[in-house]
């Protein structure tokens, strides 16, 4: 298929590559309209901000030396309806541009207003004289939320009638001064118009929908299947339409559902703290929604005032505001943690302590529902348009042993040549539908001899599928794959299409010929998963510390010729990670067998092992914290990062999950040794995450003998 791009599941990039300074005017705190959904919930009339206080504030920013300034600026306006105040706003603007150019400030020419209005006064001349005399440096968006049954639902003036037919009026003025760009909000009664709403705002011209649900407490049992019955619909209506590289909505975003790493855990949900807000009395909050009229259980979290300044003792606490001291336990071991956002003000208001420590829950349902029917878009996305999410991983996998004759993929050797057992479709859907539950990325490990069965195509799934090379065929309906070649299949390499990753088996009794198969999978590949099967205490170091050396040259070869670093996991893992991944059995994966139980892995339930559940009763892992890393004691103690640590293997040979035997360790050190060999040659050239050095030991066991710790007879 040919590769496209996709827009629906995309942000648009921020105006000025966001080092921007965001400072909010609360220009009124009145409305000419009451949503039962906004979060303003103490309009008042009368309470405006003064034109001195603006000014003074305009001053205070543009003058104070504490104050770090962002390259560019956003004048924010809000209210209330802001638009109420056309003419302070304009007299406001008029204020900083003449300030900031008497100051040589840079924001004289690098700045934005941004307003968000409810459209009911667009077309009053003080709001159009705003807009001509800022041509070009103005942008203004109408909340429209869509149909006019959804959108009376809830945005009704204060007699309780609904606003649509007032606000459409202006919708094709404003759409002939700015971009169709709006934001829609959601709450429980109005989720069954999702779908319909956002056609209706493209229909219209705006193709840029900005969508969320509320944050606060208000969803009901069963909400959570009507948000992603209507998200995979308007899903459908997307890919079926050919929308998907036209138009945005924001429900749709390609790095959600992807746990957080080590970068997420520093940042948080939204720039409070880091923007600034100025309220009608003139005290400077850290957000509009810090502010007491956003507020129904804290206090107004006050920051500074325009005559005495921030006070930097209290604004210090939102440079600490970041995931990993606001999430608790569960959100941040969560597997689909990104994308669940939240307010931070709101967060403020309902936490237990009046702490910004605290993340309110309450959309946790509603974000799993949505990342459930983000996973189904971007499955059909790619089986019927051939686009791939990008730059997407999965925390959570589960191996689906479509037959007990399966191809080896890890360690572990299946020598069963006949599949006593096999899985059938019911039993494949039920697992899958367990997968999507449970957000677990499906792997389907097929056998030499597929089943017509198997050969089915769930094209509203992203499923990757372990393909032993005699089986291979390019007429087969499956779009993500990765090919298995062991030693006796070499042959069959020049039959399949090139490759981004192939998966290569090699028993001991082989090595001599390791190189040189390697060599062979490189014009194939870029990327080889070497798996030496049943690894025993006979393991050769000798012999395999040359044949890395080998892949070494090859690979520094490939490197000169064309300036690509090709990759096999035993030499070039560690040269990009700093902590061990290792074997994921037990911890982030498991497998499905054909008898319908849950297993440790594939190896366990060939060895007729103890199953950990079923699709039924779920999953329970026995002492399950010693599959974790954080419990494995010799890996604590070794940095060969991209030792495999395969947990049948400590097992069978240590009685324990956790402990590697000697004979995995040694062999992870010779690979280490290996690219620590590659790593001085290319350093210069290739910008390595990891540096290996060798600290002379070959075992980490010695780590314990060598601090003198009573070894008794060790």
């Amino acid at each position: 298929m040919e590769e496209q791009e996709y827009t629906v599941g995309t942000m648009e990039p921020e105006w000025g590559n966001g080092d921007v300074q965001n400072i909010t005017f609360i220009v009124t705190e009145d409305c000419n309209l009451r949503c039962k959904y906004c979060y303003i919930t103490h309009k008042a009339k009368g309470k405006k901000l003064a034109l001195q206080t603006a000014k003074k504030f305009i001053d205070y920013l543009l003058n104070d030396n504490k104050i770090h300034r962002c390259q560019s600026i956003i004048l924010d306006f809000i209210g209330g309806e802001p638009l109420l105040e056309a003419e302070l706003i304009e007299d406001i603007c008029d204020y900083f541009k003449i300030r900031s150019y008497e100051e040589e400030n840079p924001w004289y020419w690098r700045y934005r207003i941004n307003i968000s209005t409810n459209g009911v006064n667009y077309s009053d001349n003080a709001v159009q004289r705003l807009i001509e005399n800022n041509k070009g440096k103005i942008s203004i968006g109408i909340t429209i939320d869509g149909t006019k049954e959804k959108h009376d639902l809830q945005r009704v003036f204060p007699d309780g009638t609904g606003s649509y037919d007032v606000v459409n009026k202006n919708i094709k003025l404003w759409l002939e001064q700015f971009p169709g760009s709006t934001k829609v909000t959601f709450a429980s009664d109005d989720l069954k118009y999702l779908k319909e709403s956002i056609v209706e705002l493209w229909n219209k011209g705006i193709y840029h929908v900005a969508a969320n649900v509320v944050y606060e407490d208000v969803w009901k049992d069963g909400d959570e299947q009507i948000f992603e019955n209507q998200l995979k619909e308007l899903a459908d209506y997307i890919i079926e339409n050919n929308l998907y590289n036209k138009n945005y909505c924001s429900l749709f975003l390609d790095h959600i559902g992807m746990p957080y790493d080590e970068k997420d855990l520093s940042n948080t949900s939204c720039g409070a703290g880091k923007m600034l807000a100025l309220s009608p009395s003139g005290d400077i909050y850290p957000c509009m929604r810090y502010y007491d009229y956003s507020l129904n259980n804290k206090k107004g979290y006050i920051i500074g005032n325009v005559d005495t300044g921030i006070d930097f003792e209290k604004a210090r606490v939102f440079l600490l505001a970041m995931y990993k001291y606001q999430c608790d336990k569960e959100c941040l071991e969560c597997s689909i943690a990104k994308g669940c956002e939240f307010c931070q003000g709101f967060s403020y208001d309902e936490s237990e302590s009046g702490t910004n420590f605290q993340k309110a829950k309450y959309i946790c349902k509603m974000h799993k529902a949505r990342v459930r029917a983000n996973n189904y878009y971007f499955a059909k996305l790619y089986h019927e348009k051939g686009i791939k999410r990008e730059n997407f991983y999965w925390k959570k996998e589960l191996i689906f042993i479509l037959d007990d004759d399966y191809s080896s993929y890890c360690s572990y050797n299946n020598t069963k040549s006949v599949g006593e057992k096999y899985m059938r479709t019911d039993e494949i859907l039920r697992g899958l539908e367990f997968a999507e539950k449970e957000f677990m990325h499906p792997i389907f490990i097929h056998s030499k001899n597929i089943r017509e069965e198997h050969l089915k195509d769930y094209r509203d799934i992203e499923i990757t599928h372990y393909i032993p090379i005699e089986a291979f065929r390019k007429e087969m309906p499956f779009y993500d794959y990765q090919i298995i070649v062991d030693y006796s299949t070499l042959n069959l390499v020049d039959m399949i299409p090139n490759q981004d990753s192939i998966i290569f088996n090699i028993e001991e009794k082989q090595m001599n010929q390791f190189a040189r198969a390697i060599q062979i999978l490189l014009e194939k590949s870029d990327r080889i998963n070497v798996n030496f099967l049943d690894l025993t205490e006979k393991f050769d170091y000798e012999i395999y510390e040359r044949q890395l050396e080998k892949c070494n040259e090859r690979l520094k070869e490939i490197y000169l010729q064309t300036g690509k670093l090709k990759e096999i996991n035993v030499i070039t893992d560690i040269l990009f990670i700093k902590k061990h991944e290792g074997c994921p059995a037990g911890n982030t994966s498991i497998a499905l067998a054909p008898d319908g139980r849950f297993y440790i892995c594939p190896a366990f339930y060939s060895q007729k092992m103890q199953s950990i559940g079923n699709i039924e009763n779920g999953v329970e892992i026995k002492n399950q914290e010693l599959y974790t890393p954080q419990y494995m004691p010799l890996c604590n103690m070794c940095d060969a990062y991209q030792c495999e640590n395969c947990k049948y293997l400590n097992y069978m040979n240590t009685n324990e999950i956790n402990v590697s035997p000697s004979f995995q360790c040694k062999k992870a050190i010779v690979e280490k040794k290996a690219a620590e060999s590659l790593c001085l040659v290319l350093k210069d050239s290739i910008s390595f995450l990891n540096i290996p050095k060798n600290n002379g030991d070959v075992d980490p066991i010695n780590v314990l003998l060598n601090n003198n710790r009573n070894r008794g007879y060790y």
